[in-house]
């Protein structure tokens, strides 16, 4: 499951309460021929040879051929045009900007700019290596959302120009029915705010670069500009330079052709939600970036079973992230001792895949199979942002209109018993965890009909977010459910072995999963898409007694959208300014523990005692520091 969006609750979970591990068993070989055949799955995927299946080693490309050599024994075909079961994208693992980088803007009667590079703009990690020349062309927020009736870009030629967009989207803290995209709830980002999505829009438009300026919302008191590091690592690279420049730079721009500034344009555009784009007359930019950049070539692995009959022309995509963290060099809970050793994954999610491959088998038998097609995908890159289901989702091998649903595995080998009432009267059923109930008007009551004959402790979750592969194709408006056992003390640590899975557990959520299937690539009426407000939320993360833990003394930047989380102040005399920490830094590790996001860095804080020291690694201006916070 990602670690970006984890809340790495597992920290806190106690690995002597998973009553159903039991070593001995997962050992020895099974006489039931699926067991057996699931416990050889999953031990290949979760073993040395597979390397913790980072998508930097070699041992992915072993867990990839496994499950391709599984697909064609099912009788799944390649989903590729060139024959191949194998769907390959690029992801960066580290960038950084060489020499030469420059950014100028030029315009009538000779007018020039020259922003400082760090300062006044910076290119964004996702420019590649790349040189363009072009007219200035406002568009607003760079929306393209017909859905919503917006569109920035109507009537509007950006074809070989540079386009000018604000950050976020209109109303951007607004509430309830006054806010921009009341498709998704208020805590989340809505698809459009994303930097990859304005960046893809802008591509589809066939501009030649993009420049990205904060928007009043972002921009607070200093307006920060995003440095290249903040977006280089997990990113797939634009097509064009991507820069990011200080308002002021771009007011004095639109000051000198008599144009609004650019507080008079959001505010007209937020007034009324009605575009405001122009073209910039008499100026151009002109752009030229270096990056440094190690890619990493990976690939889905994706096979198809065909349809038949009235309904063979739909889709329902059946889904489990093959790639874990590998030896832990990004990703790992385990603190420093972890890094270097192998992050075996077995539960996460060698255990999906097994059920993917299990299901495989399972509808590749079936004769004369009528209803929807099937597209099975092993997804990679999961683990640094969902990006191999996001990638599906910008390139689908089969189109997302006709795409009725996903159902997704993450995290599926370790059912645990649980009372099934509050008072613990009436025994312990195995735990199920079931998101995307509210997706589709129908779910809730097929995941209750499915449990009749399963008989899980269900807990149903309404929302089609969270921090797996499930999200990308709910966020393209798509229904969802997404199967999950429960988080546990192994979660990205070595300690993730295939010994520890519940063998049978596993099979049985593999059932539960091969019931949906069934129904849902065989009713007569597709799925509906209903948009879920309500937030994700694991309801098997172990809350938290007694007194609060330690506390840095820091001022978050609740606005900031990059990787980790950014200061906005330091409390006098506090630990963090005892500590060396400034404002504008960029806390991206605690105590050996990543911290992606703002709930990764409470968690990790949480785990901390007090009177002892922790080093905290911060990236100030692109650079890393490890300070050393002694806790009070």
């Amino acid at each position: 499951m990602l670690n970006t969006f984890r809340l790495l609750a597992g920290t806190f979970a106690i690995v002597a309460t998973l009553a159903l591990t039991n070593s001995a068993q997962a050992q020895k070989p099974f006489e039931d021929p699926i067991l057996e055949r699931m416990r050889k799955d999953i031990y290949f995927l979760a073993s040395p040879d597979c390397e913790g299946r980072g998508i930097d080693t070699k041992g992915i490309e072993k867990a990839a051929d496994r499950i391709v050599d599984v697909f064609k024994e099912s009788g799944l075909r390649p989903a590729m045009k060139d024959g191949t079961y194998f769907q390959p994208f690029s992801v960066t693992m580290s960038a950084k900007l060489g020499k030469p980088t420059a950014f100028t803007l030029s315009g009538p009667d000779d007018a020039k700019k020259e922003p400082k590079l760090g300062t006044d703009y910076s290119p964004m990690g996702f420019s590649p290596t790349s040189t363009a020349k072009g007219d200035l062309v406002f568009a607003g927020y760079g929306i393209s959302a017909p859905g919503l009736k917006y569109d920035d870009y109507a009537n509007l030629d950006v074809e070989g120009k540079f386009v000018v967009i604000l950050r976020r989207t209109p109303r951007y803290n607004e509430k309830g029915d006054k806010r921009f995209d009341t498709t998704v709830n208020a805590s989340d980002d809505s698809t459009h705010a994303a930097f990859a999505t304005k960046i893809e829009v802008a591509q589809k438009k066939k501009a030649a670069g993009i420049i990205i300026v904060n928007d009043t919302s972002a921009a607070a008191k200093t307006d920060p500009i995003a440095q290249y590091g903040m977006h280089s690592s997990g990113t797939t690279p634009a097509k064009f330079p991507v820069i990011f420049l200080k308002r002021a730079v771009l007011d004095e721009v639109l000051a000198a052709g008599k144009h609004k500034s650019l507080t008079e344009i959001e505010t007209a555009i937020n007034e009324n939600l009605k575009p405001q784009s122009f073209a910039i007359k008499g100026w151009k930019a002109d752009a030229e970036v270096t990056v440094d950049r190690k890619e990493v070539k990976v690939k889905n692995v994706v096979g198809v079973l065909e349809g038949a009959g009235p309904l063979k022309n739909e889709t329902v995509v059946i889904g489990a992230h093959y790639d874990h963290v590998g030896y832990g060099t990004f990703g790992s809970a385990g603190g420093p001792t972890a890094k270097g050793k192998i992050h075996y994954g077995a539960d996460d999610n060698a255990s999906g895949t097994t059920g993917l491959m299990e299901l495989a088998r399972r509808f590749g038998a079936i004769k004369n199979r009528q209803g929807r097609r099937i597209v099975f995908i092993a997804f990679s890159a999961e683990e640094i942002g969902l990006v191999g289901s996001q990638f599906y989702c910008k390139e689908p091998l089969f189109p997302l209109d006709k795409t009725v649903a996903m159902i997704n595995m993450d995290m599926i080998g370790r059912t645990k018993p649980v009372p099934t009432d509050w008072l613990g009267l009436f025994g312990k059923k195995d735990r199920l965890v079931v998101y995307g109930t509210g997706t589709s008007p129908g779910f809730a009551d097929l995941v209750q009909e499915t449990n009749k004959k399963l008989d899980f402790k269900i807990s149903t979750i309404a929302a089609g977010t969270g921090p797996s592969d499930h999200d990308s194709f709910y966020r393209k408006k798509i229904p969802v459910l997404f199967l999950y056992t429960g988080t546990h003390g192994e979660y990205h640590k070595p300690t993730d072995i295939p010994e520890k899975i519940d063998i049978p557990g596993m099979k049985k959520t593999t059932d539960f999963a091969e019931m949906l299937l069934s129904r849902v690539s065989t009713q007569e009426s597709p799925p509906k898409y209903i948009a879920v407000k309500d937030p994700w939320s694991d309801p098997t993360e172990p809350r938290r007694t007694g007194p609060m833990g330690p506390r840095l003394g820091i001022l978050p930047d609740y606005m900031y959208e990059g990787e980790g989380l950014r200061l906005e102040g330091v409390t006098p005399g506090g630990v963090a300014e005892k500590a060396g920490l400034k404002d504008g830094d960029v806390i991206v590790e605690v105590a050996g523990k990543a911290t992606p996001n703002i709930g990764a860095y409470m968690t990790a804080m949480g785990a901390q005692k007090l009177g002892t020291s922790i080093d905290i690694v911060v990236d100030r201006k692109g650079k890393k520091l490890t300070l050393k916070a002694k806790l009070e």
